[in-house]
């Protein structure tokens, strides 16, 4: 997650994805951590799209990594027809990243959006999650499509206490240990039980890669969703404070109804994250399941509050554009870096 900066940084990445049958909006803040460790992940295709948000730890190698590699995976073989090619991609491209002998780890939540071939069916929803990310499935109305898992999304938090999480870490040689306000962690470290990288916590049980302490082995579910739904991906950053997913999923319907495009809903959820106590990095991704008005790529830099800036420890790491052509302000914020 990073150091805690004196001041947050409210500065926001806005990236938004147009292209027929979807539109995309993803927002992202520092927040109070010093540098950003999530990344993201649209990859839109004819009649499917393939969505993730990546929550790193220990540093941004492991998710920036994850999400090119996917990127690349997609490109070359394209949807992955069922849950068993969907795993052997997530194996391999964690191999991968522990290969490289890079300390980091990431969560990741994705999922596979299937379009109908008639306009009165319903889309197909694959949904892979590997730690505390989230997906929430919302209706225009504000209300949460309850999809049995954390808070009533559609995924479950994989944490080091959970009965079977647990149980897997005591099993490969791993322990589960209380710390700092009781929360349970890995070996008395990792506050989750799955995440891509963290290779420290993958060196006993086996001999398969999801009998570790820690695995990337994916939780696996699919649902069904009208075009009008929309989806959400959240890093733990959203969620991590007062904002329960209702309430979040309320907030992006009413934004959406006063004329908000995806963009603009998902950089109003980073900021009601941050007024409810988030201390973490906050990524939010909105995705409508109706064609945009434009077709392509767009990013906007939308900067905080300035009032700060005296302090150097936050001059020194505020974060002001997104990671391709990235635009940092140096110590004593002079010049782009």
């Amino acid at each position: 997650m990073g150091v805690t900066l004196p001041k947050p940084v409210e500065s926001t990445v806005v990236e938004q994805y147009g292209a027929k049958g979807f539109s995309v909006g993803i927002a992202e803040m520092n927040g109070w951590r010093n540098n950003m460790e999530d990344a993201h992940l649209v990859h839109i295709k004819e009649n499917w799209g393939f969505f993730g948000v990546f929550d790193g730890h220990g540093g941004d190698a492991c998710s920036k990594f994850v999400a090119k590699r996917l990127q690349k995976a997609l490109d070359e073989g394209g949807c992955p027809e069922d849950d068993a090619a969907l795993k052997k991609i997530i194996f391999e491209v964690d191999q991968e990243f522990l290969d490289s002998e890079q300390s980091s780890g990431s969560t990741a939540t994705m999922c596979i959006v299937h379009k109908p071939e008639t306009t009165d069916a319903k889309h197909r929803l694959r949904v892979a999650n590997i730690g505390d990310s989230r997906i929430l499935l919302g209706r225009r109305d504000g209300t949460i499509v309850d999809g049995g898992g954390t808070d009533g999304g559609l995924t479950t938090d994989h944490k080091p206490n959970y009965p079977e999480e647990k149980e897997r870490i005591l099993r490969c040689g791993g322990t589960v240990e209380a710390k700092e306000g009781n929360v349970a962690r890995v070996n008395g470290d990792l506050a989750v039980s799955r995440a891509f990288g963290d290779q420290g916590y993958k060196k006993t049980g086996g001999p398969g890669p999801e009998d570790r302490p820690v695995t990337c082995n994916p939780e696996l579910r699919e649902f069904e969703c009208q075009a009008a739904d929309f989806l959400l991906l959240v890093c733990d950053g959203v969620s991590e404070g007062q904002f329960p997913n209702c309430e979040v999923v309320q907030l992006v319907a009413e934004e959406l109804r006063a004329g908000a495009d995806p963009g603009e809903a998902a950089q109003a959820v980073c900021h009601r994250a941050l007024e409810t106590e988030s201390k973490d990095n906050i990524s939010c991704m909105v995705v409508l399941l109706s064609s945009a008005d434009f077709e392509g790529k767009k990013v906007e830099f939308v900067p905080g509050p300035i009032l700060a800036l005296d302090k150097k420890t936050f001059q020194d790491r505020v974060y002001l554009y997104g990671r391709e052509g990235k635009l940092h302000l140096s110590p004593g914020c002079g010049e782009a870096v």
